[in-house]
């Protein structure tokens, strides 16, 4: 984070509300307010002010782990390896509760997939929630361990008034079992093939584009055949993603690919938006732009590895409909 943004964070923090914050959150405070929740940082931390913050949030149930954070022991994570590791294990396998919800991203989730490969799988799935940096540990759960993981705003972005409120509600709404469709609407058809379609059916897998980008040729880089692929990315030029989707080409991870679905790219400027126009009319497969999932202000829940469609709608968008 730039340090400009410090102060104002701060000032925001030494001013909230409790009161305020459950008025602005009072329907996501309703559907969770008796379910445990386990908070993880497997990636980076947080400002300690944050972190005091969500802890004094007496309306929901957040187990925030004693000693799971202490960013003396590492320049770039929450703690050490070994640390977020242990704290992440315990959030797995804890019979007590069924919702992990990791604290943020930034980097280092990927350090953590050889220790959980020498793991069994836990007997009870998890709602594990999280984007961004923690695209390798949904890859991992949802590959290795078969897990339905949803990508969603980590919990500290709660307290972000640039943040929409709905992006918790319908994470809650997911985990509290009062739908059993999420949907992401407005889908524009960005090349030839899109266009030409009325519905795409197949499980989603994807995330954040560095992260993919990341794991090309370790032990847990992303199966795309025969899927829907989502990608996002924060902080990213037009360049950048060029070089980095003709990497995803040249590599075979857009072989037999149903679709791809790109949310926030960057500032989504206009030489971000020419990139990935370009890049989608050499592909013979559909190819969609929102911006209703990422880095935004608007970050629609996705649902890994469940049944899922993408269908048109009367106004000439599509809309992603996922089987919770």
């Amino acid at each position: 984070m730039h340090k400009c943004f410090i102060p104002i964070i701060f000032f925001l923090l030494a001013n909230f509300s409790i009161v305020e914050f459950e008025n602005q959150n009072i329907n996501f405070i309703n559907l969770l307010r008796d379910i445990p929740i386990t908070i993880v940082a497997p990636a980076s931390g947080v400002n300690k002010n944050e972190l005091t913050t969500l802890k004094t949030i007496t309306s929901l149930q957040l187990n925030i782990p004693n000693g799971s954070f202490d960013q003396s022991r590492s320049i770039f994570h929450s703690n050490s390896d070994e640390v977020r590791f242990k704290y992440l294990k315990d959030a797995l396998f804890d019979s007590t509760n069924h919702v992990v919800w990791t604290l943020g991203g930034g980097y280092g989730a990927a350090k953590l997939i050889p220790a959980l490969q020498k793991l069994t799988i836990p007997a009870r799935d998890k709602f594990f929630i999280g984007y961004s940096d923690i695209t390798a540990l949904h890859i991992f759960f949802t590959q290795t361990w078969g897990w339905k993981t949803i990508h969603g705003s980590g919990i500290v972005e709660i307290l972000k008034s640039d943040k929409k409120r709905a992006n918790f509600t319908k994470i809650a709404e997911i985990i509290c079992g009062k739908v059993k469709q999420a949907t992401v609407d407005q889908l524009f058809p960005i090349n030839a093939a899109a266009r030409s379609i009325h519905t795409v059916n197949g499980k989603l897998t994807g995330g954040n584009i560095t992260v993919l980008q990341t794991g090309i040729g370790t032990t847990w880089q992303v199966k795309t055949e025969g899927k829907i692929l989502f990608l996002e990315d924060t902080q990213i030029k037009a360049y950048q993603l060029d070089r980095t989707l003709l990497h995803f080409k040249q590599a075979g991870l857009l072989k037999n690919v149903k679709a791809i679905i790109f949310g926030h790219c960057g500032t989504d400027n206009k030489d971000i938006i020419t990139t990935l126009n370009q890049f989608a009319s050499i592909l013979p497969i559909p190819v969609f732009k929102t911006n209703r999932f990422g880095h935004g202000s608007t970050n629609d829940p996705i649902i890994y590895n469940t049944i899922s469609q993408i269908a048109l709608v009367q106004d000439g968008s599509f809309k992603l409909s996922m089987q919770v």
